[in-house]
């Protein structure tokens, strides 16, 4: 009996394997520190189950535990993980690649520039090709010219009187008419056209604006009763316009239509019509010519020998006259023609009719008469701010027409008499 007892206790051991066998079939955790192994080691056992090793401790048949899962990471853990390894990848790539995909996508861009793309036809196939292009030189419009008009004073060309300075042929032939011109290309073989704006001078507003929207192609006529006018005259050069002197002449109805002082007359002499006529010559300098007030001349134009005495006062002192043509019986273009002095004959008065339909019929006209005799010249006033409105948008497409806006000494002697 002794010896069964012993050989029990011999068993044990056997079971003790049974029991290991087991535990190397369990699942291992990583979690937590396994306890110290027997033997007296201080090896750190984290690796050992927990409940395996609770169990070989205690050195009882406990039933042995489910051992413990791996712990899952959090869906944040691993998405950080992702984007870092993401993010330490493309600076890599771009460290190494970088100048190299530079120089592919220069490469790229000059292939573009030297080789467009076009249909089997030889057009464009894509619409920026055709703006890539280099556009050609286009001569600039005379129109467009940035001019710079000589000073409004030049005393070679004034000769001092009573009543002021008024104009004369310097001592070289230089005429005041030639010498305060704006410039033009007289080889310009398109049809030419004038347009005088009249009346300026007497508002100070309408003056400023008609300065202010009109090209310098456009010639002024200034009244020489108006206030401050040199300034205004130099304003009006400074943006490259041709000035006028607007001489106030015997109306019809006259003395009940009285334009004002120094009008000249058809009753006075030829002296004393001179006179008047340099008192309105002083108002101001730097103009080409003289013309007629609009409220006056329609008399004093058909009086051939009154108008002759004061037409050669015009002719010797080197300016230009423009007859305005408001009377059909006007002698100014035969007397002219006699003289020998310069001259411009106005075609119509675009503003006869002073609306937006008016003024437009009448422009289309003035083209019409323009392509037919080669020049045309039209007069506006300048209290009409409907005049002013329709000749800035006409003149802006006016060479799309294939004319060209000139200034009035530009039609010089180029129409034919009346």
């Amino acid at each position: 009996m002794l010896a069964s007892r012993l050989g029990a206790k011999r068993e044990k051991p056997a079971k003790t394997h049974d029991r290991a066998a087991k535990k190397d079939r369990k699942r291992w955790s990583f979690g937590r520190k396994g306890k110290k192994a027997k033997g007296g080691d201080d090896q750190d056992l984290s690796f050992m189950a927990d409940d395996g090793g609770a169990a070989d401790d205690e050195g009882g048949d406990a039933p042995v535990k489910a051992a413990r899962k791996l712990p899952k990471p959090s869906p944040p853990a691993v998405a950080a993980m992702v984007l870092v390894l993401a993010l330490a990848g493309t600076a890599g790539w771009l460290a190494i690649e970088a100048p190299h995909t530079m120089e592919r996508l220069e490469a790229a861009r000059g292939l573009g520039r030297s080789v467009p793309v076009v249909l089997p036809d030889g057009s464009p196939r894509f619409a920026d090709a055709a703006e890539a292009a280099p556009a050609e030189d286009v001569p600039l419009d005379p129109v467009d010219m940035p001019v710079t008009l000589q000073p409004s004073r030049n005393d070679q060309l004034l000769e001092r009187l009573r009543v002021g300075r008024v104009p004369r042929m310097a001592a070289d032939g230089t005429t005041p008419w030639q010498y305060y011109a704006r410039p033009f290309p007289q080889d310009d073989k398109r049809p030419r056209i004038a347009i005088v704006v009249t009346g300026l001078g007497q508002a100070a507003a309408a003056t400023h604006e008609a300065i202010d929207r009109l090209p310098g192609a456009v010639t002024f006529a200034f009244t020489p009763s108006g206030e401050n006018l040199q300034a205004q005259v130099d304003e009006a050069r400074g943006k490259g316009h041709e000035v006028l002197l607007s001489v106030p002449m015997q109306p019809l109805g006259y003395p009940a239509n009285d334009p004002g002082p120094n009008t000249l007359l058809s009753n006075l002499s030829d002296e004393e019509n001179a006179r008047r006529l340099e008192a309105s010559l002083a108002a101001f300098t730097g103009y080409v010519g003289v013309t007629s007030k609009t409220d006056s001349g329609t008399d004093f134009l058909t009086q051939r020998e009154s108008l002759r005495g004061v037409l050669l006062q015009v002719q010797r002192r080197g300016l230009v006259y423009l007859d305005l043509w408001q009377v059909s019986g006007s002698k100014a273009a035969s007397v002219a023609k006699e003289l020998s002095l310069p001259r411009a004959i106005s075609d119509l008065q675009i503003d006869r009719i002073p609306s937006s339909i008016g003024i437009d019929a009448q422009l289309a006209q003035l083209e019409r008469l323009a392509q037919a005799n080669g020049v045309a010249v039209g007069f506006v006033e300048v209290t009409n701010p409907v005049s002013l409105e329709r000749l800035s948008a006409w003149s802006a497409s006016l060479r799309d027409r294939g004319i060209v806006l000139a200034p009035v000494t530009a039609i010089v002697n180029r129409q034919a008499d009346r």
